[in-house]
């Protein structure tokens, strides 16, 4: 007995590649998405580059009240040619100012974390929104082929879950380190002018974490890769156990998806486990690297006071500066560990955007307004990658105006010819030409805007009813909008919706009948106007009544129209004029109301 499917494929059924661009390459090709924004970046980046005078400040009211409220010692000159007299000599009015000072540090600290936050959110927020615009965009552009290679749920998980990694990587990556790099610099500078000794240890410090975070990022990168990858296979498994939950449901296999989906489950934590350990062991070497650290500079402070060069107030703020000296360099280490995932993330979504789309644009189009219908495939062959040619060699011409049916069995090839006539791919030889040009000479906006395309199962979007009448001309007005429907038979139902036209569909049309989904594409094809009609046959699936009324639409939309018919039902070539067979890759070409009924149904089966 055969297995309930396996849990996933291999890495979510795509391929781990063992060679990863190097980080340097990835930062700068996210920067290159971000360039319209780098003079907000470079405001971010100011207002980092704040935060650390303002933290150095922090801990100088401390070292006041102990050397010199507490203690007996001087004030320091820079700070005792700053106050006046009657401050500097009063230990009420020192302890005072200290208190005051350290009230105000903690409101400019929040003041300035504020604004940092919130306009660092928006500026990733309109960044992140228009990088998913431009990969949904590529993604739209691809070939039929490049589609099925790539698979539609791994490339909604790369819009949606992975192209956020461009802000990871430059918000959240490159910002940071540059911020948390100037701040280290200005607190060893600080330091060393109390003590060299200290300065220098708290720099040898850094030596064991530069490398660990190269042995860490290096064991991380393929395994981030493996974990996204397994991720983006259970958002598959969840979209196709919902998307056919009929068929699960009457096959009584919910328990089966079920376990598909724990098992899934349980192996990406698996592979994430890896990369948890890996980060676990980081932070223990991180934690030992900055206690050794702190314990030496403890050791030397302590002795420097003993011998008088330092006073217990230097002590306690070199121990202030040195936390905030392993803060940034933690926070450096901790960046670097955390944009290995960044880096999963942004090669997977870049990777998508950078997919080169194989339907070439003329570089001097010819003008398309409204064609004429003369449609002909001149030799025409073509297959998938890696596969047998769908279709060899078709050869046939057709005169504005005709009725087309085109019948085969099933993957014989018969939408294969209508993607080949709207280019969503290209012949692998052979030309296809419309009024007399080939379709590769023509922008292919303008190409596509030529037809009106109405399937069996309706393609209706998350909108309003006009909304989705009006997606073919989104110029059109309200009074065009209503005459299209009115055609289509379809105002009448939309009228008496709680909103009329302004009244939500939802998800692909839940909330319309079949009859009136089907209506509602109707009301858009004869809104767009299109001269070439492509039908899958869009009334099959309903009953008769419905049927007759949206029949009788369609032969209405078909008139003056060159029209393809792609038929399931012989009964739905009574309207064409001729015939397309399409069997084992061949394209033959019969009379309409005249073919042979034996032709039609050995080439139907």
């Amino acid at each position: 007995m055969p297995t309930v499917g396996s849990p996933l494929p291999q890495a979510g059924g795509q391929t781990v590649r063992t060679r990863r661009p190097q980080p340097s390459i990835l930062y700068r090709r996210a920067l290159r998405e971000a360039r319209p924004w780098l003079p907000q970046l470079a405001v971010i980046l100011a207002l980092g580059f704040v935060a650390t005078p303002i933290a150095l400040l922090a801990p100088i009211p401390v070292k006041i009240v102990i050397d010199n409220v507490l203690g007996d010692r001087p004030l320091p000159a820079l700070i005792d040619g700053w106050l006046p007299a009657g401050v500097a000599g009063s230990e009420e009015a020192l302890l005072s100012l200290s208190v005051a000072f350290v009230l105000l540090v903690a409101l400019v600290k929040a003041i300035h974390g504020t604004i940092e936050f919130l306009y660092r959110e928006t500026v990733a927020d309109r960044m992140v929104r228009r990088f998913k615009g431009n990969v949904l965009g590529n993604a739209l552009g691809l070939s039929l082929a490049q589609d099925e290679d790539k698979g539609v749920v791994d490339q909604v998980f790369r819009i949606n879950h992975d192209a956020p990694a461009l802000q990871a990587m430059t918000i959240w990556g490159v910002l940071p380190l540059l911020v948390s790099g100037m701040s280290v610099v200005w607190v060893l500078s600080v330091t060393a002018f109390f003590s060299g000794a200290v300065a220098l240890v708290a720099l040898a410090t850094t030596v064991p974490l530069i490398l660990l975070i190269y042995v860490s990022q290096r064991a991380l990168c393929d395994r981030w890769h493996r974990v996204r990858a397994f991720e983006s296979g259970i958002t598959r498994l969840v979209y196709e156990a919902l998307g056919a939950q009929r068929v699960v449901v009457t096959c009584g296999r919910e328990g089966d998806e079920v376990e598909r989906l724990v098992a899934a489950a349980r192996s990406c934590f698996v592979a994430r486990f890896a990369v948890l350990t890996i980060e676990c062991g980081f932070k223990v070497g991180l934690a030992l690297a900055v206690g050794v650290g702190t314990a030496a500079i403890i050791h030397l402070g302590a002795r420097d006071v003993q011998s008088g060069r330092l006073t217990p107030g230097d002590f306690v703020l070199l121990l202030s500066y040195m936390a905030q000296l392993y803060e940034p360099l933690k926070a450096i280490a901790l960046h670097i560990i955390g944009q290995q995932a960044a880096f999963a993330c942004g090669e997977r979504a870049f990777e998508l955007l950078e997919t080169p789309k194989t339907i070439a644009q003329a570089a001097d189009p010819e003008p398309l307004c409204k064609a004429r219908g003369a449609v002909e495939f001149r030799g025409v062959t073509f297959g998938y990658p890696g596969g047998r040619p769908v279709l060899r060699r078709a050869s046939f011409r057709i005169q504005p105006g005709t009725c087309v049916g085109i019948v085969g069995p099933t993957g014989s090839g018969k939408s294969t010819l209508i993607n080949l006539l709207v280019r969503l791919a290209d012949p692998r030889e052979g030309d296809i030409r419309l009024d007399g040009i080939d379709i590769r000479r023509y922008r292919a906006t303008d190409l596509r805007r030529q037809f009106s395309i109405m399937e069996q199962e309706p393609a209706l979007f998350t909108m309003t009813v006009a909304g989705n009448i009006a997606y073919g001309r989104p110029d059109a007005t309200p009074a065009e909008i209503e005459a299209a429907a009115r055609r289509a038979r379809a105002h009448d139902f939309v009228a008496a919706l709680p909103q009329g036209y302004d009244s939500m569909v939802g998800e692909r049309g839940a909330r319309l009948s079949g009859g009136e989904r089907q209506r509602i594409c109707l009301a858009r094809a004869f809104l767009k106007d299109a001269p070439i009609l492509v039908l899958d046959e869009p009334t099959s699936a309903l009953d008769q009544e419905t049927e007759a009324a949206i029949t009788a639409g369609v032969e209405e939309l078909m008139a003056g129209r060159t029209t393809f018919i792609i038929a399931h039902r012989l009964s739905t070539l009574r309207r064409a004029d001729m015939i397309l067979c399409v069997q084992d890759g061949r394209v033959t070409v019969e009379a309409g109301a005249g073919a042979a009924p034996a032709t039609l149904a050995a080439a139907a089966e």
